[in-house]
Formats: structure tokens, C-alpha cells, sequence
């Protein structure tokens, strides 16, 4: 399931704080894996996972749909490139995440929303924003059905993120947020680019990060 090239995301406790990272994976073999030196989500910096740490694991399979499990690092290796181990278990062990385990953060985003049936355009604001979807403001002159199909395109903050992230959505449910005193609907993202969506899980686990640093007394 998982391919040389793809993304490896990494949860880990260190000195009693969760810690996430980032990696590639570039061997698989024998029931092996081995991945790139990690780069913490938050600091951007190379992160050093010693023998015996205990991980989970989180990819992208086919279809888009995430994975993750359980793992431990075997240790350090260089052939060609240095390299961290760790075992993967066989598909039947590895468990599914739902779209709803996708982080969630909050962002305030500029948004362009295309109604794919009615052909209308509007711009819009998010609230909240996941790798499975994202949540937006109804403007009040726009009437948009439960399960419509929508297109729509929108930039993350901060200077790694260069590209705009443009997909397809459906509309899942419409509320009243009393304290914002906004309509607004969450949608799905149906069909979105590999790579966009990996900027996305990046970038909500790095809020999330900061979210809890941010409530910790000090």
C-alpha cells in the first residue's frame, strides 16, 4: 500500500508532548520501511527518532483514502541516503481513518465557490478547514441544495504554501453560527489533488500544534 515517494506522516510523545513530523517514504521491502530523516510539522526542522521510540504512522492509499498504524523505529541506516527504519504491518492490520479523524483547523480563508449545475460564481470566507473539507459562509443571495456539487479554490497562509488548492466538493450541512451571527455550510471534498491535500494535512496538525501550545499554563 504504501509506494517510494509518498508521504509518511509521523505522531510520536516526546519529553510528554505529542510531536508530529513529516517524511518521504523511500524503500519498502521484507516487511521494512524505510523513510527519510523526519521534519517536525512545527519547528521545520530534521527531528531524530531513536532505536525502540514507539510511532504511529499515517499515509495516503489508494483512492486517496488515509491509513495509519503502529510501529516502533528499528534504527538508523545509509544506503544511499541516510535513512530510519521502522516495520510496517501487513494491510489487514493497517486501520482506515474516517474523514472525520481529519485534523480541523480554524482559518479564514478567501474563497471562490462555483455551483457546478447553476454555473454560478461567488466569493466567500472559511471558518474552519480540514484535508477532508472545508467550512464557508453563505452569502445571503446564494440558495445552494444539500449534496449539490461545487468547485472551489483557495490559498493557505505562509510562505510554503505557494500554490493555490483548488477541488470538487459536495455540500454536506447548512447551520446558524450565533456567535459569528453567519449562515454557513460545510462541504466535502470529493476530488482534490494528491499533493493539495497533503498541504492541507500539514498545515491543520501544525495549527493544531500551535492550538495546544498556545492553551498550555505557562
Amino acid at each position: 500500500m504504501i509506494a517510494v515517494g509518498d508521504y509518511i506522516w509521523i505522531e510520536y510523545i516526546e519529553n510528554n508532548e505529542p510531536k508530529k513530523a513529516r517524511s518521504k517514504a523511500v524503500s519498502v521491502e521484507n516487511g521494512e520501511l524505510h523513510i527519510s530523516y523526519p521534519v517536525d510539522l512545527d519547528s521545520g526542522r530534521t527531528v531524530f527518532l531513536h532505536k525502540g521510540l514507539e510511532i504511529t504512522a499515517e499515509f495516503m492509499g489508494n483512492g486517496q483514502v488515509p491509513y495509519h498504524f503502529k510501529s516502533i523505529i528499528k534504527g538508523k541506516k545509509k544506503d544511499p541516503i541516510p535513512m530510519i527504519g521502522l516495520d510496517i504491518p501487513p494491510k489487514k492490520e493497517m486501520k482506515r481513518i474516517q474523514r472525520r479523524r481529519y485534523v480541523r483547523a480554524d482559518a479564514v480563508l478567501n474563497v471562490s465557490v462555483k455551483i457546478k449545475a447553476k454555473k454560478t460564481a461567488f466569493q466567500t470566507v472559511s471558518s474552519n478547514i480540514s484535508a477532508g473539507g472545508i467550512a464557508v459562509v453563505m452569502p445571503e443571495h446564494i440558495s445552494v441544495e444539500p449534496g449539490e456539487k461545487l468547485y472551489v479554490s483557495f490559498s493557505l497562509p505562509g510562505k510554503e504554501n505557494t500554490d493555490d488548492i483548488s477541488a470538487e466538493a459536495v455540500t454536506q450541512r447548512f447551520f446558524y453560527d450565533e456567535k459569528a451571527d453567519k449562515q454557513k455550510m460545510t462541504l466535502e471534498f470529493t476530488e482534490i489533488d494528491a499533493g493539495s491535500q497533503q498541504q492541507l494535512l500539514q498545515y491543520c496538525m501544525r495549527a493544531q500544534l500551535q492550538q495546544r501550545r498556545n492553551s498550555q499554563p505557562e
